[in-house]
C-alpha cells in the first residue's frame, strides 16, 4: 500500500464531517475492517433520521408512551439492517460498480502519472490492481451466466412439472390421491375409456395409474369419466362370472360352476350336499367292491384302494368341516387341491363321474374370494370336462366345444374327425382349429392367437405360457424362437419350417413360381 502525501490526507480529512471524525476512532476499534469511506457512506445514510428520532422522543414519552419501545426497535433495526446491506456489499461487490471503479483508477492513475512531471515523487502505475479487478469482474461474470443458466434450468423443470404425465402438452387438470401423478382431464378420461372397453374377460380389470401401476379406487377415476363408462365396467367386471358353452345340437347355455350366491343355497346347505353325495360314492364303491369279490377279479385290488380313497375323502372333508376350514379365506382352495386327485381317480367309471362332479361343482362353490373362484372353476374343467346339455341331455366338452370324447384328447378327436370326412366344409373348420389352437396348459381350453410373439396370455384363467412348447413362460422361451424343444406338432411341419406371424413364406412363394425350361 503506497502512503498518501500530507496535503492529500488533510484535504480528505477536511472532506468527512465532524461526526464522521469523531466516531471514527471508537467504531475502527469495535470494526477492524471497517474503513473510513464505508462509515461515512453509513452515517451519511442515517444520521438524518437519527437527529429527528432523538428529537421526537420526548414527544412519544409525553404523548404516545407506548409507542416508544416499539419506535427504538424498528430504528435499531433499520440502523443494523443498513449496516448489515454496507458489510454484504463489501464482500460482494456490483460488478458494474466495481468495473466504474476500475475505471476511476486508472483514469487517476493517468492524470497522477501527467500532473507529477514537476513532483520530485511521482506515482507509480499499479497494474496490479487493474488485473485482479479484470480477474473479479470475469469470475462475476461467470457466476452470473451460471445463475442465469439455473435459473432456466428452474424454470424448464417448473414448467415439465406442470404438464400432463401422458400427453405432456396441457397443464395437468387432476392429481391422483395416492401416488400424486398428474394428468389432464381428457387423457385420463380417455385412458380410464380404453381400459374398460378392453376389460371383457373372465377376471376382474383393475384401473391402475399409467404411470406408477397403482391401483385407482373406483370411487376416484369415476369422478372423471361419464356414467356409462361407469356402467360398462359394472358390466364386464362382475365377480363370479362363470365360464361357458353352448350346445352343438340346441344352442343352449351350457354353465358347469355357479357363484356362491347365484343359486341362493347357504354355506351349511352346501356341506351338506358334499357330505351326502361323499356317501354316496363310498355306497357305489362298496356295491362295486361286492360285485368283484363274487366275480373272482383281478382288479380287486384296485376296488379296494379306490374305496379306501372314499374313506380318505370323508374323513378329509368332515375333518376341515369341524375345524371350519370350509368357511375360512384361502382354506378352500387348499382343501379342494387335496380333494380333486382323489375325485379324479374315482371318476373313471361313467356312474362314478357324474358324482364326482357334482361334489367338485360345490366345493368350487365354497369359495367366497372371486380371484379364487375363478382359478378353481378352471380347475374343475381341467378335471371334469364333459357336462350334459339340460335341454337335449348330450354330452359336450368343456375344453374344445365338441361333443364328449372320453376316450381320447381334443386334439385326437379333431384329428380323427379329418381322418373319416376331409372334403366337407366343416373339415376346413377342424383343419383351422388344429393350425391355429392349442389347449391352455392350465385349464385345457382350447384357445388361438390372431398374431404376435410366443408369449401368451390365457384370456380365460390368465395362465402366461409360451405358444411354442406349451410350457410356462419363462427366460428360456423366446418371443420369437424358443430354445426349448416342442411339446407337440400339431399338423406335421416343425417348428425350424414354420414361418413366424407377419414374415413372408419365401418357400411357398418360391413354389408358386413358374419353372423356366432350358
Amino acid at each position: 500500500m503506497e502512503t498518501l502525501s500530507s496535503q492529500q490526507q488533510q484535504q480528505q480529512r477536511q472532506k468527512y464531517s465532524w461526526p464522521v471524525r469523531w466516531l471514527s476512532r471508537p467504531l475502527k476499534w469495535m470494526f477492524p475492517d471497517l474503513t473510513t469511506d464505508q462509515l461515512r457512506n453509513l452515517l451519511s445514510k442515517f444520521n438524518i433520521a437519527n437527529l429527528l428520532f432523538c428529537y421526537c422522543i420526548p414527544f412519544f414519552y409525553v404523548f404516545y408512551p407506548t409507542l416508544l419501545m416499539p419506535a427504538i426497535f424498528l430504528r435499531s433495526l433499520s440502523f443494523v439492517v443498513g449496516w448489515a446491506h454496507g458489510l454484504v456489499s463489501r464482500h460482494h461487490p456490483n460488478p458494474q460498480r466495481h468495473g466504474t471503479s476500475t475505471n476511476n483508477n486508472n483514469n487517476n492513475n493517468n492524470n497522477g502519472a501527467g500532473a507529477g512531471v514537476g513532483n520530485s515523487r511521482r506515482q507509480p502505475r499499479r497494474p496490479d490492481t487493474i488485473s485482479r479487478t479484470n480477474t473479479n469482474t470475469s469470475i462475476t461474470s461467470n457466476t452470473n451466466t451460471n445463475t442465469n443458466t439455473n435459473n432456466d434450468g428452474m424454470n424448464n423443470m417448473y414448467f415439465w412439472l406442470q404438464r400432463c404425465s401422458i400427453c405432456l402438452d396441457h397443464t395437468y387438470a387432476l392429481c391422483l390421491e395416492n401416488c400424486r401423478d398428474q394428468f389432464c382431464k381428457e387423457c385420463f378420461a380417455r385412458y380410464v375409456e380404453e381400459i374398460v372397453n378392453t376389460s371383457w374377460g373372465l377376471g376382474v380389470t383393475r384401473i391402475r395409474c399409467p404411470v406408477c401401476k397403482e391401483t385407482i379406487a373406483q370411487s376416484e377415476w369415476s369422478r372423471y369419466v361419464s356414467s356409462d363408462i361407469v356402467e360398462r365396467y359394472d358390466r364386464y367386471n362382475q365377480p363370479y362370472r362363470a365360464f361357458s358353452r353352448h350346445c352343438l345340437d340346441c344352442e343352449t347355455v351350457i354353465t358347469p360352476c355357479h357363484g356362491p350366491r347365484s343359486e341362493r343355497i347357504s354355506h351349511e346347505r352346501r356341506l351338506e350336499l358334499i357330505s351326502h353325495d361323499l356317501s354316496l360314492l363310498h355306497q357305489k364303491s362298496g356295491h362295486h367292491n361286492q360285485n368283484r369279490l363274487q366275480e373272482k377279479d383281478k382288479e380287486d385290488r384296485e376296488e379296494n384302494d379306490k374305496q379306501k380313497q372314499v374313506i380318505e375323502l370323508q374323513s378329509m372333508f368332515e375333518k376341515a368341516r369341524l375345524s371350519r376350514r370350509t368357511s375360512r379365506v384361502g382354506q378352500v382352495q387348499e382343501l379342494y387341491g387335496q380333494m380333486v386327485p382323489l375325485l379324479k381317480k374315482q371318476a373313471g367309471e361313467c356312474d362314478k363321474y357324474k358324482l364326482c362332479s357334482a361334489i367338485s361343482k360345490q366345493l368350487v362353490a365354497l369359495e367366497t374370494l372371486p380371484e379364487a373362484w375363478k382359478l378353481l372353476q378352471f380347475v374343475h374343467v381341467a378335471n371334469f370336462p364333459i357336462e350334459t346339455c339340460t335341454t337335449c341331455q348330450k354330452q359336450v366338452c368343456l375344453q374344445c366345444g365338441e361333443f364328449s370324447h372320453p376316450d381320447l384328447s381334443c386334439l385326437e378327436h379333431l384329428k380323427h374327425r379329418l381322418t373319416i370326412d376331409n372334403e366337407s366344409d366343416e373339415s376346413l373348420i377342424v383343419k383351422w382349429k388344429l393350425e391355429h389352437t392349442q389347449p391352455c396348459p392350465n385349464c385345457s381350453v382350447m384357445i388361438h392367437r390372431d398374431e404376435g410373439c410366443n408369449k401368451v396370455d390365457c384370456l380365460l384363467c390368465g395362465f402366461r405360457f409360451c405358444w411354442s412348447c406349451g410350457s410356462k413362460w419363462s427366460q428360456q422361451c423366446g418371443f420369437y424362437q424358443c430354445q426349448q424343444q416342442p411339446i407337440k406338432d400339431d399338423i406335421g411341419i416343425t417348428p425350424e419350417k414354420k414361418v413366424e406371424l407377419g414374415v413372408p413364406d419365401m418357400d411357398a412363394i418360391d413354389a408358386k413360381r413358374p419353372t423356366n425350361s432350358k
